[in-house]
């Protein structure tokens, strides 16, 4: 008997083979591709990986124009270029699927992971997947995996693998045609091609930023009055605000001024409460994606991103949950045991190991999947882990440890000061028991204003009460915290794939800003322009629908197939209003592009309509999904030629590679300009020395301004 396991990737097929060897396994290959093989219980088992997604949908036969249906699941190197990589996993699945006679998925136990699971089996392996057997777990310990091994599921989890497929079938669908719909509409309108693209949940999530942004852009600035009171107490000085925290008439503010200089001021009344502030909920991932952009700045994708390796290492739990909820027979007191082997946290976990009941702090929400992210227990080694890995393990192991500890406890203070019947409000709080501050407190703000004592009654000396002039502002921008927060809310996308969303928006340009995000031009009339032609593309609830409809295919109330055709029937209505009225589209997109304006090659490489890929839900960090369409490349236009008014545009040298600005009249017109070799160039229409271009380059979140006449002397502008 010979038992083949799949595991998702190759350093989690090496955790597994270390786990479940009786002694050390022997690692061998088939090509490229390491595999282990070991005995367990008598038996001879062979551990293999995927790397991700190893197959994905593209069309069965080449086509430009859309509607398109008609499609396959095909190897990701037949897909997508830059897959080569795979063909070599697919061969060695292959090759051991021979020998073997047992099969067992072990890839993360998620949709996606089911789905690598199902098509590895099914297409590369040669084998119906209702005959493997599934390994669940949640965390990769030697433990973890053992219960996995003597616990396995008789079959994979086909609610979870149909619902996977619908959603990339439906991703597919939308993502593919609509991208397509809307490079053709601006073709047909301007002759020119450019990349554009939108999709099932994409659309919905552009179009609450673009509603935001017309919020800021319409709103018209009130003013207002502030009344403050500078007062002074044992030396100190302290302000009270005037109980009417705006107002907004200037007349009644002088009044209320004028009124209260006259006095007397006394204390008529002192406010002390205590609050008892219970410690945080376990971390679901999105919790800890909007928590790691507050301490640390880092983007949701970046989260996921280093949660995942933390994952992979064996020192942290599965990451993408919306779990607040821990399993029940974790054994707490081992895992903090662990940790106090380490500097840092040994205070905190010698402290909740005096306890006799170690009992954490639970959140409402669960995932029948995978329980909250907490550490494993197991350490990682001195010098293994980067600055950024180390922050966020650093994040979710005092986290896991506060869940233990006994509630902080604040008072505030609320002083009313009485000067000539107006009120003014002088406000304080302190912690007065840290409880599980003790060990959270450096990622929680609370302010720490300490008064001195008021005895009501009390004269109090003014020392100056003066009003301040404002306006109100704009409801704020969102940070990509808050985008990940909003998608939550109105239940589009996944836990999985939000993140990637929000990245996809960002490389098509349709939104920028790395802390407070501001949809650009191009972002706001794709959604106007669907909005007024084609509503239900960036219609929230016909994207939460499909969702809820995911949703009851895995518990299996829905059929998959039905719910495919459903939103098949669904977008060919879409399309068929889009094709009518596609001249008026391409042209109200063109108000925000101008006819002369494609993307770069990068983004061109990157972007919707000439790659027909997932482009929604392959963004949960897995490898492989989509399929690439050759479509014709127009170089990037950066501006007009100062020269001659011929197109300046981005070239390579054919020796070298390197890129540069270039005249498109060459030969005749000889202009050319150095340009940075790494970077997206956006075009920005601005001009500088000598009616030269000024471009804007955007690389790793950063974006620069830069003059094309390197002998400026402030070619290069940091803009974010």
């Amino acid at each position: 008997m010979v038992t083949l396991i799949i595991a998702e990737k190759p350093n989690v097929a090496r955790k597994i083979a270390y786990a479940l060897a009786e002694g050390k396994p022997v690692r061998k290959t088939i090509g490229k591709v390491s595999y282990y093989e070991f005995t367990r219980d008598g038996k001879k088992v062979i551990v293999a990986p995927a790397v991700g997604h190893l197959f994905s949908l593209a069309p069965k036969t080449k086509t430009y124009g859309y509607p398109v249906f008609d499609i396959e699941w095909v190897p990701v190197y037949v897909a997508e270029k830059g897959k080569s990589y795979a063909k070599d996993y697919i061969k060695a699945l292959a090759t051991l699927a021979k020998r073997a006679d047992e099969f067992v998925v072990a890839c993360d136990y998620d949709t996606e992971g089911e789905v690598i699971g199902y098509t590895a089996l099914k297409y590369a392996c040669g084998v119906d997947p209702s005959k493997a057997k599934r390994m669940k777990f949640s965390a990769l310990t030697k433990k973890d995996l053992l219960k996995a091994w003597y616990n396995m599921e008789p079959t994979i989890n086909f609610g979870m693998a149909d619902a996977g497929i619908a959603r990339h079938v439906l991703d597919w669908y939308w993502g593919v045609n609509l991208s397509r719909a809307l490079t053709s509409a601006i073709k047909r309108a301007s002759g020119k091609w450019m990349v554009l693209s939108t999709g099932r949940v994409q659309g919905p999530t552009l179009k609450f930023l673009v509603e935001r942004e017309k919020e800021i852009q319409n709103f018209e600035p009130k003013p207002y009055w502030v009344i403050k009171m500078l007062l002074e107490k044992n030396g100190e000085q302290y302000t009270a605000v005037y109980e009417k925290e705006k107002v907004w008439d200037e007349e009644e503010a002088k009044k209320v001024v004028a009124e209260a200089k006259k006095g007397p001021a006394f204390v008529e009344k002192v406010e002390v409460k205590q609050q008892r502030r219970n410690p945080p909920v376990p971390f679901d991932l999105g919790t800890l994606q909007r928590e790691a952009y507050s301490a640390f700045g880092y983007s949701p994708k970046k989260t996921l991103d280093i949660a995942q390796k933390l994952y992979e290492r064996g020192i942290c739990s599965y990451p993408r949950t919306s779990s607040q909820k821990l399993p029940k027979n974790l054994n707490f007191r081992s895992i903090i045991q662990n940790l106090a082997k380490l500097p840092e946290y040994k205070p905190f976990a010698h402290e909740l190991l005096g306890k006799e009941n170690l009992k954490p702090v639970e959140g409402k929400k669960d995932d029948p999947a995978h329980p909250a992210i907490y550490p494993t227990g197991e350490l990682p080694k001195p010098g293994e882990l980067t600055k950024d890995e180390q922050n966020i393990y650093d994040l979710v192991v005092r986290r896991f440890l506060a869940l233990f500890m006994e509630p902080a406890v604040r008072e505030s203070m609320k002083v009313i000061i009485n000067s000539n019947n107006h009120r003014f409000i002088l406000g304080g709080a302190r912690t007065l028991k840290e409880g599980w501050l003790k060990v959270y407190g450096k990622y929680v703000k609370f302010d720490e204003v300490i008064l001195p004592a008021f005895k009501e009654g009390e004269a109090v000396k003014v020392i100056q009460i003066k009003r301040e002039k404002k306006k109100t502002k704009p409801p704020a921008r969102y940070s990509p915290a808050a985008v990940i927060k909003k998608m939550e809310d109105l239940g589009i996308g996944t836990k999985a794939t939000r993140a990637q969303i929000l990245e996809t928006l960002y490389s098509r340009g349709y939104i920028e800003g790395k802390k407070k995000i501001k949809v650009t031009p191009l972002g706001m009339r794709v959604v106007e322009a669907l909005e007024k032609n084609v509503p239900d593309i960036v219609s929230v609830e016909l994207t939460r629908a499909f969702e809820e409809k995911m949703e009851e295919i895995m518990a299996g109330k829905a059929n998959k197939d039905q719910v495919i055709e459903e939103s098949k029937e669904q977008l060919i209505k879409i399309l068929q209003v889009f094709k009518e009225k596609e001249l008026d589209i391409g042209k109200m997109l063109l108000e925000s592009t101008g006819t002369g304006v494609t993307t770069s090659k990068e983004a061109a490489k990157k972007a919707g309509a000439v790659k027909d890929t997932n482009d929604e839900e392959k963004s949960d960090g897995k490898a492989g999904g989509g399929t690439t369409q050759k479509a014709e490349r127009k170089p990037l236009v950066v501006g007009k030629c100062p020269k001659c008014g011929g197109d300046l545009v981005i070239r390579y040298n054919r020796k070298t590679g390197k890129r540069f600005v270039g005249c498109s009249n060459w030969p005749k017109c000889d202009v050319t300009y150095p340009i940075l070799q790494r970077g997206q160039v956006i075009p920005t229409g601005k001009t500088c020395c000598n009616g030269a271009p000024v471009v804007k380059i955007r690389e790793k979140g950063r974006e620069y301004e830069i003059c094309l006449d390197m002998n400026c002397k402030d070619w290069k502008k940091k803009v974010n």
